[in-house]
């Protein structure tokens, strides 16, 4: 994880993140015998696909055969064993030229090109409703979310979490978005993904999606507090820092189980 920069945030911010949120993450996938790394090739996420082609998809703005990338937008991390991938997950960094909605139903923000290459007659249909209020801004884009079967609930967890803290330190974005289908919501969006807000729908290719929402508040209040690193705290359920602002104990306060 050499690529991490903590630099950037504020010294109080930079302790807690740098000095105990990191290694901790990092440590408890080291206790699987697993290393994780990040990079910016898309094709690490396309070589996963190929592999596991029964049970990934590749998202089209994870498909280096169909986008203009480099490493100031895409982030690709992986999770290794003995140098074999078991998991990953990517973000994109994408520019807004008029709303979120457009974008989904122009298929500009699937294809670099999308003249040459959208299946003819393709259409995206996007009746979430915030799409269409985020205009004309940075947003970053996760998705290829994929950890192999039998791996320990902990894997995806943690390679989130250290996926969202990169973005959000070394990016500069208004939005955080991902689509998913609705098993995929009820599970792991708001618990695991770390999505406060999410809407239907996306209609695209015979499937309905979610578009999962997280406004860069959201992180900046998320990611600094010490919980971030605490793998039994949902994300998304409040912080104790914010806890303490409403004036309420963080004693107080002990959810039993994932945010409903």
């Amino acid at each position: 994880m050499d690529l991490f920069d903590a630099s950037a945030l504020p010294a109080s911010c930079r302790r807690t993140v740098a000095g105990s949120v990191v290694p901790e993450l990092i440590e408890t996938i080291h206790r699987h015998n697993l290393v994780p790394r990040l990079g910016h090739d898309l094709q690490t996420i396309a070589d996963i696909q190929q592999r596991n082609a029964n049970r990934m998809r590749l998202f089209q703005p994870f498909n280096p055969q169909l986008q203009d990338y480099d490493a100031s937008n895409a982030v690709v991390i992986t999770i290794e064993r003995d140098g074999e991938p078991v998991a990953c997950a990517g973000t994109r960094l994408l520019w807004l030229d008029g709303s979120l909605g457009e974008a989904f139903q122009s298929l500009s923000i699937y294809y670099r090109d999308v003249a040459a290459m959208a299946p003819q007659g393709e259409t995206c249909v996007c009746t979430a409703p915030t799409a269409w209020s985020i205009a004309d801004c940075p947003v970053a884009l996760t998705g290829a979310v994929f950890v192999q079967q039998g791996e320990p609930p902990e894997i995806v967890r943690t390679m989130m979490r250290l996926l969202h803290l990169w973005v959000f330190v070394h990016w500069r974005w208004s939005w955080l978005i991902g689509l998913a289908q609705k098993p995929q919501v009820r599970a792991y969006a708001n618990d695991v993904y770390g999505f406060p807000i999410t809407e239907t729908g996306i209609a695209r290719a015979g499937r309905w999606y979610w578009l999962l929402l997280a406004p860069r508040s959201f992180y900046r209040a998320t990611v600094t507090d010490p919980s971030f690193r605490h793998l039994d705290t949902p994300l998304c359920l409040p912080t104790e820092a914010a806890i303490r602002r409403a004036g309420g104990d963080p004693s107080g306060f002990r959810f039993s189980g994932a945010a409903e």
